[in-house]
């Protein structure tokens, strides 16, 4: 059994989009910008003899590891995860904190071959933080995860870090070669946090202030894990890096479709260049790009 089960996570979700879902300018069960919705989990806590709609103290505790991220010895290694991703199959259950039903783990898990029950693994992050601390920091298959305190992580992934780590900031020769970058992330991601892909973005424009010239961060508003989700998921990134290639004019704002049977646009949405933030201008078609704005974070409706 889940800690945080897909009930508690139902309610959850539902408590952040009533507190949270406006702040953009309409309630549509998405939220343009993550950033804004300021949540308390503590909020959240069972009261003396209080059982339901509430966290255990268990509870509260997993759900503040998710928004902390991972943090050792007070430093915070890689940030947690943006509020309002919580309902929908490719949320918090497929990805976090588990509880899949077996039907629906077994479409995900499919090819997993096993003599135990469904589900194969309690969650993805689990089965790729697992299987990579076991064969490719400790070249072990009997390390186990539950004794694991962290005290020694960053000697323990320095080996590996070399090969699989993208973080470093220096864009100097790749830019020298007139590269452009174009990184993209749905707000709704439970697989990458779109809060490490914000936090690279910084690094690299923190280091050297014109590579802000070379690279852009779209956020998706609504996207799952690249594709899927309540809001679009359908950006057709290659037409977008060969008009910046060919144009030499950044991308500003890009235009996400609502994907229907026979692959068909069944709507649209702007999801803007970081630091802007997505708003709804107040009156028109809330499936239609026309209808919102990129505005800058101090120009934003508050």
């Amino acid at each position: 059994m889940a800690t945080i089960t897909p009930e508690v996570e139902d309610w959850m979700g539902r408590a952040v989009l009533s507190k949270c879902d406006l702040l953009d300018g309409i309630e549509d069960g998405i939220l343009n910008n993550p950033l804004d919705c300021d949540v308390d989990v503590a909020e959240f806590a069972c009261e003396d003899g209080e059982t339901n709609a509430c966290l255990t103290p268990a509870q509260l505790q997993a759900v503040r590891r998710v928004y902390d991220g991972l943090i050792i010895d007070g430093e915070q290694v890689f940030p947690g995860y943006a509020p309002g991703a919580k309902i929908g199959a490719a949320g918090w259950a497929r990805w976090i904190t588990g509880g899949l039903e077996g039907a629906g783990a077994g479409e995900f898990q499919r090819g997993v071959e096993s003599e135990y029950p469904q589900p194969v693994t309690p969650n993805a992050h689990f089965a790729f933080g697992n299987g990579v601390m076991k064969y490719l920091v400790f070249h072990d298959p009997d390390w186990d995860y539950s004794t694991y305190d962290f005290s020694t992580f960053h000697s323990d992934v320095a080996a590996v870090s070399s090969t699989l780590d993208a973080t470093d900031p220096d864009l100097d020769a790749f830019r020298k070669r007139g590269g452009k970058l174009l990184l993209f992330n749905g707000w709704r991601d439970m697989a990458l946090t779109p809060l490490g892909t914000i936090e690279y973005y910084e690094n690299v424009v923190e280091r050297d202030a014109s590579a802000a010239d070379d690279v852009r961060l779209i956020l998706v508003p609504g996207m799952d894990h690249c594709i899927g989700g309540p809001g679009p998921s359908f950006v057709n990134w290659v037409d977008e890096i060969d008009r910046w290639v060919e144009t030499g004019q950044a991308p500003e704002q890009v235009t996400a479709y609502w994907i229907e049977e026979q692959a068909q646009a069944g709507g649209s949405r702007l999801a803007c260049a970081y630091p802007k933030v997505l708003e709804y201008n107040g009156t028109g078609d809330p499936r239609d790009a026309s209808s919102f704005s990129c505005a800058t974070p101090s120009q934003a409706r508050r």
